[in-house]
């Protein structure tokens, strides 16, 4: 008479939580090195370790000195309910602006404008931490791109629409952040521009400049 055959051992359930846990170990290994290249691909190919210093200002000394003393005559007359016409500035004073004015100095060094068929394009040398993406601290993005200007309820806010590095559109998972923050928040920051920016109608892009109309006082 023929023996049975010895039975097959079984697997407890401590070996197949084992597997388990080792396959979701591999797995979550695998997604943290596909994040750490993305993030090392992203930190290359689109910041850099050092700001890029932006175009020189075309106009004079004079004619920079002349710039704030229209802006300041404007500012002040705005602030006091004084009737004042609207003020009109090419990109040139505005960048005379940015890089001079006390009121735009947290955008010294970082941002350089024109004006190109009434919309508004920028440089800008900005490091990523004011960008919102503190996780690329220590790095700067240097790049274009087209921003949205308006004011409202006396804020002023100017956002990206887009931004270009090396060439390369920057990724819409980052420009999802960036386009929440305002780069004009030192402007609105600054206690005298404030009240200048509450007494205005509209600043709006216009046949090349920037016009900014104060409210009519009745």
């Amino acid at each position: 008479m023929s023996e049975n055959p010895p039975a097959k051992r079984q697997h407890g359930c401590l070996f197949y939580g084992c597997i388990a846990g080792a396959i979701c170990l591999a797995a979550v290994l695998v997604g943290f090195l596909v994040l750490w290249h993305m993030f090392n691909k992203a930190l290359n190919q689109f910041t850099d370790t050092k700001p890029t210093p932006l175009p020189a200002l075309k106009l004079s000394q004079p004619e920079i000195e002349e710039v704030q003393r229209r802006f300041i005559q404007f500012r002040d007359a705005a602030s006091d309910g004084r009737s004042t016409p609207p003020l009109e500035l090419s990109y040139d004073d505005i960048n005379a602006l940015l890089a001079n004015a006390p009121e735009f100095q947290d955008a010294k060094g970082k941002i350089y404008v024109q004006i190109e068929d009434d919309h508004l394009k920028a440089q800008v040398s900005v490091p990523m931490t004011d960008l919102g993406l503190r996780v690329f601290k220590g790095r700067y993005l240097n790049g274009t791109g087209t921003f949205k200007l308006s004011l409202q309820s006396g804020l002023l806010a100017i956002t990206p629409v887009d931004i270009f590095v090396k060439g390369k559109p920057l990724p819409e998972n980052y420009m999802i952040k960036i386009r929440q923050q305002n780069f004009a928040n030192g402007i609105n920051n600054n206690s005298k521009a404030s009240v200048a920016l509450n007494r205005l109608q509209s600043a709006e892009l216009h046949n090349g400049k920037l016009v900014l109309t104060p409210k009519q006082e009745k």
